[in-house]
């Protein structure tokens, strides 16, 4: 395929022609494949698969608004702009996984652990609050709603539930302002005195 070919082969990909999508792919698909794997840490590749990345590399390609095939000046060029492409997907990936604590791979654990010569599975901890943890907070609870109105610990018991203040207000019949304000105050409190 000389220069002319590939801008032809490249609008013609572009505007769905099959052949010229499977003749470019077999042409640079494995190429872009290396430069994934070259640039796949080891924490990602049991995470993803070499091929989600080429897809949106070749994704990039032929969308309107990739590449103007005239752009490139040879296969040569093009070459390089695809292992380019290959290298910052992986890279943006990468970055994103490891810079949200989310996605931290590092505290990934398997759900299954070996035991001799089988696979069993791991005590999982649950996000549910400890029996202890649960007294802890009805204790403060108390604490914090001990010499309050009925209103203000109707606003609290509610919040709690996960209604907004507007649900709150409805409720009620206060202004969603006033339960946000009342919550407010509370925190400032808590907050000041550091729950002693």
């Amino acid at each position: 395929m000389d220069d002319v070919d590939l801008a032809q082969r490249m609008k013609e990909a572009k505007s769905g022609d099959e052949a010229a999508v499977r003749e470019l792919l077999s042409r640079f698909e494995d190429e872009v494949r290396m430069v994934v794997r070259g640039k796949l840490p080891k924490k990602l590749r049991s995470q993803f698969d070499s091929m989600d990345f080429v897809q949106t590399v070749w994704q990039s390609v032929f969308t309107s608004d990739g590449p103007d095939p005239e752009r490139f000046e040879n296969e040569r060029h093009f070459r390089a702009f695809l292992c380019g492409v290959a290298k910052n997907k992986v890279l943006e990936q990468h970055r994103r996984l490891t810079m949200t604590a989310k996605y931290d791979l590092s505290r990934q654990e398997p759900l299954y652990v070996r035991r001799g010569n089988r696979e069993i599975p791991r005590d999982v901890a649950g996000s549910d609050p400890t029996p202890s943890e649960d007294a802890q907070a009805g204790d403060r609870l108390n604490q914090l709603l001990k010499g309050r109105t009925t209103q203000e610990r109707e606003v609290v018991e509610l919040r709690r539930r996960g209604m907004t203040f507007a649900e709150i207000g409805e409720r009620l019949f206060i202004h969603e302002s006033a339960a946000r304000r009342i919550v407010d105050t509370i925190r400032g409190e808590m907050e000041a005195s550091q729950w002693r």
